[in-house]
């Protein structure tokens, strides 16, 4: 062995040898993932989680007395409810299909008249009022009376987007007029603001959009409308058109005959027609009539 062997030989003598480093058994992979199902169910808790929901708008009922769209006293209450309850029957019937004679368009009311000042606003807001307290219906009152706007600015909704709004620009979306209330059930939908073209944009093709929006796609959603006079304005006829019923108010003393027979004239025949008698004194009866395909009721509607 000459020198250089001897001295590595030397070397291998001094350094400790380095142990082994410790075998590690082989340990199955955990992974902290939830099951489908709770990954499912979180998703949905999301995703149901309202984002800036708008407060529900406080519907003034004194505002609505001073205006004369409400009755006052306990005794007209009761009675003006049990009145709203023979009208509001048979258009339940129609609006869910349980009527003899199919309707198209059920769901929409028209509350009008044949001129100004027979009561139909007042009638307009007590009819979805006492069709809000059906339990199976959501009811939406839309101020389509644009030239007065009375339920927008009784209700405060003056600076609020409504009907106009969505009809004269595309942009705006249909459901973002529709406010929710205080009032169970019921939701409003303001006049907006007025356009010279309203007769038009009733009758345009967007119209029949904003409608079917604003009906929500759902036969259990109620839409009354608050018209202007078939007789005063153009835009009221068309509006009527677009209905799958109407109620027509009758001023007991202050309507003319030939301007009843007039209104009428304008409706189409496959709607259903209903006449209620406004500010009668005599005690409230029904009366039940038929034309060659209008239906038209005619019910004693007592304002106070």
């Amino acid at each position: 062995m000459n020198i250089v062997e001897k001295a590595a030989e030397k070397l291998k003598t001094l350094q400790p040898e380095r142990p082994l480093p410790p075998q590690i058994e082989d340990a199955p992979l955990t992974l902290h993932v939830a099951p489908t199902v709770e990954r499912l169910q979180e998703r949905m808790r999301t995703a149901d989680q309202p984002t800036d929901v708008a407060p529900l708008w406080h519907v003034d009922q004194k505002a609505l007395q001073r205006a004369g769209l409400l009755p006052l006293g306990d005794e007209a209450v009761g009675r003006l409810a049990d009145e709203v309850r023979r009208v509001k029957r048979p258009l339940l019937d129609n609006a869910s299909g349980k009527s003899v004679k199919p309707m198209t368009f059920g769901s929409r009311i028209m509350v009008t008249s044949a001129v100004p000042g027979e009561g139909k606003t007042f009638t307009a807001v007590n009819l979805a009022l006492g069709l809000a307290h059906e339990p199976d219906f959501e009811v939406l009152l839309v101020d389509g009376d644009v030239p007065k706007s009375d339920i927008t600015r009784i209700l405060g909704l003056e600076d609020s987007p409504g009907l106009m709004d969505v009809l004269a620009d595309e942009r705006h979306n249909p459901a973002d007029i529709i406010v929710r209330t205080d009032v169970p059930n019921l939701l409003v939908a303001p006049a907006g603001k007025r356009h010279p073209l309203t007769s038009e944009l009733f009758g345009g093709r967007r119209m029949e959009y904003v409608l079917a929006e604003l009906g929500g796609h759902d036969r259990q959603r109620l839409v009354i409308f608050d018209s202007a006079p078939l007789l005063a304005t153009p835009e009221s006829q068309v509006l009527a058109s677009r209905m799958g019923q109407v109620i027509l108010v009758v001023s007991a003393g202050h309507t003319r005959q030939h301007e009843v027979a007039t209104a009428l004239k304008g409706l189409n025949d496959s709607q259903y027609v209903g006449l209620i008698l406004n500010m009668s004194r005599l005690p409230a009866i029904e009366n039940h009539y038929y034309s060659h395909y209008n239906h038209y009721s005619h019910y004693q509607f007592q304002d106070q």
